[in-house]
C-alpha cells in the first residue's frame, strides 16, 4: 500500500501529562461522573438515616464507605498520572518515534536511548582498550565506515491495521492525539510538525472517517 506521510517527533513530559489528562476526559469522565452521583444518593441516604436514628450504625458506616469511595473516585487519576510520571523520569530514556501512514495501516517505530548511554568511542586492540583520539587513524576509519561504531540504541516497531484497530485522532490544543483501542494513546506534537504536514495528517484521519 502507498506511503501517505511520515513524521518524526518525541514528547516532553508535560506532553505525556496532558496526553494521559485528555485520555482520561475521553474514556473514563463520564463512567467517573455516573460513580459520583450514585455514591452521593448513597452518602445522602446515609445522612438522612443518621438524622432519623443517630443509634443505627448503619447510616454511620454506610456514609463513611460512600465518602470514601466518593473521594477516591476522584484522586485515583491524579495518583495514577503521578506515579506514571515518576516512573518516566526514572526510567532515564530519551523516546523519538517515526509514524507512518499507510492506506491500510499506522507504523509507528520508538527509538529508544538510555539517558546513561556511553558516548565515547574506544578503540580496542592488542595492547588493550584506548579512546579514538580525532585525527588518529582509527578515527578516519570510522569517518569513513560509521557502521564501525556500535549504537545501543533500541528500535521498537508498531503496527496497527486499520481493518483490525480501533483508532480515533483528536486536535487538542498543541497535541494531535491518537486515541487506540480505549486504551492507549500517542501524542504527536504540533511543535514537531510544519504547516503542511499538520494538514496532511488530518486529512489522512478525516478521509479514514477516524476523528
Amino acid at each position: 500500500m502507498n506511503e501517505n506521510l511520515s513524521i518524526k517527533f518525541d514528547n516532553r513530559p508535560e506532553e505525556i501529562e496532558a496526553a494521559y489528562k485528555a485520555f482520561h476526559t475521553k474514556y473514563t469522565l463520564r463512567r467517573k461522573l455516573l460513580y459520583t452521583v450514585i455514591y452521593l444518593i448513597v452518602v445522602v441516604l446515609a445522612v438522612d438515616l443518621v438524622i432519623r436514628d443517630y443509634t443505627n450504625p448503619a447510616g454511620y458506616i454506610a456514609g463513611g464507605l460512600g465518602l470514601g469511595i466518593l473521594v477516591f473516585n476522584w484522586i485515583k487519576p491524579v495518583l495514577i498520572r503521578k506515579k506514571m510520571m515518576q516512573g518516566l523520569a526514572e526510567l532515564g530514556t530519551d523516546e523519538t518515534y517515526m509514524m507512518t501512514l499507510y492506506d491500510d495501516r499506522i507504523e509507528i517505530e520508538t527509538e529508544i536511548t538510555s539517558a546513561e548511554k556511553e558516548t565515547e568511542i574506544v578503540e580496542i586492540n592488542s595492547r588493550g582498550v584506548f579512546p579514538v583520539e580525532e585525527g588518529s587513524p582509527a578515527a578516519k576509519e570510522i569517518a569513513e565506515n560509521p557502521e564501525l561504531v556500535r549504537d545501543d540504541t533500541q528500535i521498537e516497531k508498531t503496527v496497527y491495521r486499520l481493518a483490525e484497530t480501533e483508532v480515533v485522532m483528536s486536535d487538542v490544543k498543541d497535541l494531535l492525539l491518537l486515541f487506540v483501542n480505549r486504551s492507549f494513546i500517542h501524542a504527536v506534537p504540533k511543535r514537531c510538525l510544519g504547516t503542511d504536514e499538520m494538514l496532511a495528517f488530518k486529512a489522512y484521519f478525516e478521509e479514514k472517517g477516524l476523528i
